[in-house]
């Protein structure tokens, strides 16, 4: 009688974890778990877009320039963006390299025969960009208006 109650309270106790999530196994050897790895980024140059407007980006704004929240902060200036329909300002603001060794090449617009083709802004390789000038206005010659 003890050993009927024994198997019973046996066979309930096994039931119950099975029920509850837990993993039982026999034989020593537990069931393989599949392992989730995530997908890490890969590192690359992004593929420069392109946007063409019809009209001309209006004059630059220059804007008031704050204090940097600390030295690791650059300042990156605004700039016109075409939206499909019309041009809207992007202010000025303080940004963190995302990496050492990188500076931020600013947007820019270039004509040719198809119309305005906006370059946006990135961060690229200092090694990239020694060639040119990093204290270039971007305003292609077009008047500059002081906000």
């Amino acid at each position: 009688m003890k050993a009927a109650k024994l198997i019973l309270l046996a066979s309930i106790s096994a039931a119950s974890l099975g029920l509850c999530g837990c993993d039982v196994f026999f034989g020593g050897q537990p069931r393989q778990q599949p392992v989730y790895v995530e997908q890490q980024p890969q590192y690359g140059d992004p593929q420069v877009q392109y946007i063409v407007a019809q009209q001309a980006p209006p004059p630059v704004i220059v804007e008031q320039r704050p204090a940097p929240p600390s030295a690791s902060y650059i300042w990156i200036d605004g700039y016109w963006v075409w939206n499909n329909q019309k041009y809207n300002w992007q202010g000025g603001h303080y940004a963190v390299p995302p990496q050492a060794g990188v500076v931020w090449v600013a947007p820019r617009y270039d004509h040719d025969a198809h119309g305005y083709r906006y370059t946006p802004g990135q961060w690229k390789k200092q090694n990239e960009v020694q060639n040119q000038n990093q204290n270039q206005d971007n305003d292609h010659g077009r008047e500059r208006v002081n906000n």
